[in-house]
């Protein structure tokens, strides 16, 4: 199953909680989660920004049928069912939903406070976004997620876009600063450019040792985004990376490759070719922060309840 919504938890949360017994909230958190129909590889994913997805999702549960009065926390770093808590969980045993828990005195409460601290903070009020964010289906940190995913996809079209706008050479050149940001090469002395007249099909060497017995050769395809890179470019490289007795290749373009040329790449043993296509060689550049700059960085506070424990 997927993950589900922090919203989707409410009731589970309720329901686990409706013994009436007082829960350490770290080991409840778990709880939830192992309760959960999930794949290893759910219960392992992970936020953008770092933490675990299903636990984040857990905890915000938890946070609104807190805020709510659904949930109370009898002593530090405990968590315990309300009245309210199981009067609700009795009259919507279907779901409960953040629509409704906005009517309870706790939620419309907490979106006052918050305004109020938007104001004081900003100056001015915020109202509708934090309504916004009270009644979203996704969490507060997916929602950072979401908006940092939507950043970067625009900024690595827009470098694509710029690489295509450069000439040849500016692409080969930073193909090789990646290459060596990756770690190739011991150093920039390492990595020489050989694209121009003369070639011979490569654009690029990296030299893995001092004595270069042991080389990479590049190549880089500066094509529109509509253009693809096809097998008979695959095997001119094989061509001519094998005149230089060489046993590995990387190719790269700005745009994609075909399934056929693919395949080919696949199959290959002696030289071994390795194919970027423009979205990761976006994402290369954007994790080596080559051709970008880091505008902001913030800072997500979450309770630590290391602190508020007996």
């Amino acid at each position: 199953m997927a993950i589900p919504k922090f919203n989707e938890l409410f009731n589970v949360v309720l329901q686990s909680l409706s013994d009436g017994q007082e829960w350490r909230a770290r080991d409840f958190y778990d709880h939830v989660i192992g309760g959960l129909d999930l794949s290893d590889e759910e219960r392992s994913e992970t936020l953008g920004g770092g933490g675990n997805r299903a636990l984040s999702r857990a905890y915000f549960a938890c946070e609104y049928l807190f805020q709510a009065g659904a949930i109370i926390r009898p002593k530090r770093g405990y968590l315990q069912i309300t009245d309210l808590g199981r009067r609700i969980l009795s009259e919507h045993p279907d779901g409960i939903t953040v629509a409704f828990l906005r009517t309870t005195d706790g939620i419309k409460d907490w979106t006052r406070r918050t305004n109020e601290r938007a104001i004081n903070k900003q100056g001015s009020s915020d109202v509708a976004a934090v309504a916004e964010l009270i009644e979203s289906d996704i969490t507060p940190e997916e929602q950072i997620d979401l908006g940092v995913s939507r950043l970067r996809a625009n900024v690595a079209t827009e470098l694509l876009d710029r690489l295509r706008s450069e000439s040849p050479k500016f692409l080969e050149e930073v193909v090789l600063k990646v290459l060596h940001a990756m770690g190739y090469g011991e150093g920039e002395d390492d990595l020489e450019h050989l694209g121009g007249v003369g070639d011979e099909g490569v654009d690029g060497v990296i030299n893995q040792d001092t004595l270069g017995l042991d080389q990479i050769y590049v190549q880089a395809k500066r094509y529109r985004e509509e253009s693809s890179i096809g097998r008979p470019d695959i095997q001119a490289f094989v061509g001519a990376i094998s005149g230089k007795s060489a046993s590995r290749g990387v190719f790269i373009t700005t745009s994609r490759f075909t399934p056929d040329a693919r395949e080919f790449a696949a199959r290959l043993s002696q030289p071994r070719i390795i194919l970027v296509d423009g979205n990761q060689l976006a994402d290369l550049l954007l994790e080596h922060e080559i051709g970008v700059a880091v505008d902001k960085v913030y800072k997500v506070y979450k309770i630590d309840e290391n602190l508020f424990e007996v």
